[in-house]
């Protein structure tokens, strides 16, 4: 068969195996075997509309959606994935912030003529590419030169502060378990072999269902104070006592603390925003790399 051949056949085998909606609808791109038709744009359009108040190109919609498209399939491939029920609370979460629930956020939606899961799917692509870029990326490394110069151009009053650098650790336990106790009594052995966060985290790596999070870092005048006198309390090297989370039992390596001189309230809103340029930077680059490899066959 050849390249020609192919490349109808699974733009005819696309279109058979969509579901009866979408057949419904024009289809103006084919991802890998996947469509994106004009009623997928139409929504998408909606939703910019009501969530950020633009009005896009369908041109723009639809590029977004292929990237959408892309991030959701690679991410698959690296067995990324979320389950329905999270992606449902991360719109509740939405809701909640706009002062309403879940079916009133949906119903707001349906009478503008948008679908709740026109939203969710949006959702479920950036959750997805975001653990996937973490994970393949390079680690975000804003330099505190960088920080303290935005700070300079803000004018900001010079302090003293301590900047704790740790590494949260979650024992996981599943929703609907009962095993806190057991993980719980697991976090507070740990806490005694634990020593030093090189050796540490080795140890932690073979521990089973146990997830280490990126290493993050916090300003003594950012920070509650029962938090912050719990980690002056912490000697370097060693874990805080475990607290229950939602996502099972937490603990944080304490791995550095340091004084920081000309500090301000202000720097981790700063370093956020030169990391989350970072951040950005970097998943722009490696979409544009996917997207060279990947079947995109426009229609029209």
């Amino acid at each position: 068969m050849t390249a020609c051949r192919r490349l109808s056949f699974l733009f005819a085998l696309g279109l058979v195996l969509m579901s009866p909606v979408a057949a419904m609808a024009q289809v103006l791109v084919m991802v890998s075997g996947q469509p994106i038709t004009s009623n997928d744009v139409s929504q998408r359009m909606k939703l910019h509309q009501l969530i950020e108040r633009k009005s896009p190109g369908q041109k723009q919609v639809l590029e977004e959606l292929i990237d959408e498209k892309i991030k959701i399939m690679q991410a698959s491939r690296f067995s990324i994935e979320v389950e329905k029920k999270e992606i449902d609370r991360m719109f509740a979460s939405v809701a909640e912030r706009s002062g309403r629930t879940a079916e009133q956020l949906e119903q707001g939606f349906a009478q503008q003529g948008l679908r709740a899961q026109t939203f969710k799917d949006k959702l479920q692509a950036d959750y997805v590419w975001g653990q996937y870029v973490r994970a393949r990326a390079p680690v975000v490394n804003v330099r505190d030169s960088d920080v303290f110069a935005a700070l300079n151009q803000q004018g900001q009053t010079q302090m003293v502060a301590t900047e704790y650098t740790l590494r949260p650790i979650v024992l996981v336990v599943p929703g609907g378990s009962n095993a806190y106790g057991a993980r719980l009594a697991e976090a507070n052995a740990l806490r005694s072999r634990f020593n030093g966060c090189d050796d540490g985290l080795t140890m932690v790596k073979g521990m089973k269902e146990t997830v280490i999070r990126s290493p993050v870092s916090r300003l003594s005048s950012e920070i509650p104070e029962k938090m912050r006198a719990v980690l002056d309390k912490t000697e370097v090297g060693r874990l805080t006592p475990p607290e229950v989370s939602q996502s099972g039992v937490e603990i944080f390596a304490v791995c550095a603390k340091r004084e920081v001189k000309g500090e301000s309230s202000k720097k981790r809103d700063v370093k956020e925003e030169l990391a989350t340029a970072q951040f950005q930077e970097q998943s722009k680059r490696m979409l544009a790399e996917l997207r060279k490899t990947m079947l995109i066959q426009y229609t029209r």
